[in-house]
């Protein structure tokens, strides 16, 4: 009696994709320089493999924001916020509307990127870039 026995694995046609969720913050500058949490005004998440990360702030409940790396470098940011409508015009899925900018911070607030909003008048509000949660999507 012969038995074959393969060892072929065969990988699953989609792997899950992982989710990470990070805090965005009330934050205050110490006398030293270094960004300390006041407290959560939002959350924003991102798929693996992905670029846009999609913000959500307690203060607008309603409201998505969406928050991409600035590639073009028209700016000094490091990423542009946006909001987007539905479009009506054929073959134009949304209008995307360029509402503020974030940049990376460095030395002792690396981590963090300092989130400013064009018409909000808060300069305070931090977004940590150290996953608080990762779960599978």
């Amino acid at each position: 009696m012969q038995t074959n026995l393969s060892t072929e694995i065969t990988p699953p046609l989609s792997m899950p994709k992982q989710s990470f969720r990070f805090d965005i913050f009330k934050g205050e500058v110490d006398s030293g320089g270094k960004v300390q949490r006041v407290r959560s005004v939002g959350a924003s998440h991102i798929l693996q493999g992905c670029k846009t990360y999609t913000v959500h702030l307690k203060t607008f409940l309603k409201d998505t924001f969406y928050l991409l790396p600035e590639e073009k470098k028209f700016t000094s940011a490091d990423f542009l916020i946006y909001t987007r409508e539905d479009s009506r015009l054929p073959g134009r899925k949304y209008f995307w509307n360029l509402v503020g900018e974030g940049k990376i911070l460095d030395g002792a607030n690396a981590g963090f990127m300092k989130l400013s909003f064009d018409v909000l008048g808060s300069d305070s509000i931090y977004m940590n870039l150290h996953p608080r949660e990762t779960t599978v999507a």
